[in-house]
């Protein structure tokens, strides 16, 4: 009879838990790309002209492109959804902010 109700405990423990998932997977904050904010990416203060400013110019624009659309961490994101959405807005954050730049080089670089 023991093992009856421990295994019946078990039962309802797993069962809540798993009914649990989506209410706590929904509330992670979801953003879209009108609600995201912007960073400003300083490059003054680098050398264009020589790969190792472009380089570092470009490591500031990837940084910067995940501070706007959020961790890539299913853990911290908290839903796989999300973690799609933030890779999608970083992609295009990233490439536009490249875009903008127009610098030959820079295209080459995020071309791969």
């Amino acid at each position: 009879m023991k093992e009856s109700n421990v295994v019946r405990k078990l039962l309802i423990t797993t069962v809540v838990t798993v009914l649990a998932i989506p209410a706590i997977a929904s509330a992670t904050p979801h953003f879209n790309d009108r609600e995201r904010g912007a960073v400003k990416v300083s490059y003054a203060d680098l050398d264009l002209s020589s790969n190792a400013g472009l380089q570092i110019l470009y490591s500031r624009l990837k940084t910067a492109s995940q501070s706007v659309c959020g961790t890539h961490s299913l853990i911290e994101a908290g839903s796989l959804e999300q973690v799609i959405e933030n890779k999608r807005c970083y992609s295009k954050a990233l490439s536009k902010a490249v875009a903008k730049i127009d610098n030959e080089k820079l295209n080459e670089i995020h071309a791969g």
